[in-house]
């Protein structure tokens, strides 16, 4: 039987589509990139400590300051901001062991600084996008056998469990989320941030360091082309995309993940004919990812400071996606300082392979054009709930363009996360 408190939260769905309706009522949608991937989980900065029990509140609160100080399309400053918060169950601590539920929403405001300044095509800030209050996740999840099996069901976030870059999450650029040719794809993007989508999805243990992976997914998040707005579609026109991946742990914790999607929907390609002009038919997209991650070195008496590293390559198609290939990579120290062991550094290089929407004939595939951003950025865990991250980027070919002169970013992200932990035993703490 499903607890009283899991309905609890499913209720809070509803007041949940309440609320945005009466803010998007005040708040005018903007264009932005409606597909920017999803930004990544906060790393090494763990939640302040609270009573333990099955319910947690959860606030998370961003704001960046970002400016184009030279190059790209228009010089200048912007301010971007999110605010979150979910209410989260863990049936471990109420006598419903592998039972979890989450309900979540989010308001997403501020600056475009890479639609109106830069002109990159894989979005320099992992929170830009069109201002409105969106709901983000309602789901409930059940695991079976202590872990070895389990699905999920609702309203998700794809990057919650596939494609998802653990080292990466310290960077601010949205490709370190998810992966360019994947965050791009479909009408809408997929299931990610800012906008979601109904799916299932499930996993099962293979051995001890295996995990196989699958989810079919709505084919359209939200609505296209009222990226303000919050919807969800059920509709066959839609389609699906289906995803799969298998991750596998070797000894030393580096973690192998390897990956693919697809569409059912069928989609027009950027150009209606080929170099020799024949007609280019609709077709499925569809592509593949691999991912290697893991620490190279630990340093300290608790080991909990090292050097990690990571690398990851995605495919996509060339005929229909503006963005067919991606290729990052870098590094991240943990605890630079050794009195301060929960900071981070890190150095990062994302490439997008970028189809352009041009006049035959095609370039040739010694003109592959192609938006390289490199980013630099050192988190300061100021407090357990409190990070200030300085941050600079440059983006080489913004939008794959040759013509866009090299783009040099600097900014700040101040990120606050709250949590509190409702129904605890007295006298139980947490963390």
């Amino acid at each position: 039987m499903i607890p009283p408190r899991v309905w609890l939260l499913a209720a809070a769905g509803p007041a949940f589509v309440l609320c945005s309706a009466m803010a998007q009522a005040q708040t005018a949608p903007a264009a932005s990139p409606a597909d920017a991937p999803a930004a990544p989980p906060a790393a090494s900065n763990p939640p302040p400590a609270a009573t333990v029990g099955p319910v947690s509140i959860t606030g998370v609160a961003v704001l960046d300051s970002m400016s184009l100080v030279a190059g790209g399309v228009h010089p200048g400053s912007k301010i971007l901001t999110k605010a979150a918060v979910s209410a989260s169950y863990d049936g471990s601590n109420d006598g419903h062991e592998g039972l979890s539920a989450l309900a979540s929403m989010q308001f997403a405001g501020g600056g475009h600084i890479s639609a109106n300044n830069i002109g990159d095509i894989q979005v320099i800030d992992n929170i830009e996008a069109s201002n409105a209050l969106r709901i983000y996740e309602v789901w409930i999840a059940h695991q079976y056998g202590g872990g070895k099996f389990g699905w999920k069901a609702g309203l998700t976030d794809l990057n919650a469990d596939f494609d998802t870059q653990q080292v990466a999450s310290l960077f601010i650029n949205s490709s370190d989320g998810t992966g360019a040719e994947l965050g791009h794809s479909g009408l809408n993007g997929p299931s990610i941030f800012p906008t979601t989508a109904l799916a299932i999805s499930g996993f099962a243990r293979i051995g001890l360091s295996t995990i196989v992976r699958a989810g079919l997914f709505d084919g359209t998040s939200g609505t296209p082309y009222h990226p303000g707005v919050f919807a969800i579609r059920v509709s066959g026109l839609d389609g699906a995309l289906f995803i799969a991946q298998v991750e596998k742990t070797l000894p030393g914790g580096v973690r192998l993940v390897g990956g693919a999607w697809t569409y059912t929907s069928l989609f027009g390609a950027q150009h209606s004919a080929d170099a020799a002009g024949n007609p280019i038919p609709f077709r499925p997209q569809r592509g593949a990812f691999g991912l290697v991650e893991g620490t190279i070195t630990h340093m300290g008496d608790d080991g909990e400071r090292g050097l990690s590293a990571w690398a990851r390559l995605g495919t996509g198609d060339p005929v229909i996606q503006r963005i067919s290939g991606y290729i990052g990579a870098g590094l991240v120290f943990t605890g630079p300082i050794a009195k301060r062991a929960g900071d981070q550094i890190g150095l990062s290089i994302n490439r997008a392979l970028v189809e352009q929407p041009i006049p035959l004939p095609i370039p040739a595939p010694d003109q592959q054009l192609a938006e390289t951003a490199f980013e630099l950025t050192y988190k300061y865990n100021a407090k357990d709930w409190l990070a200030i991250q300085p941050d600079a980027q440059m983006v080489i070919h913004p939008n794959g363009d040759p013509a866009i002169p090299t783009a040099f970013v600097i900014g700040i992200r101040f990120s606050l996360t709250l949590t509190k932990s409702l129904f605890g035993k007295l006298g139980v703490k947490g963390p």
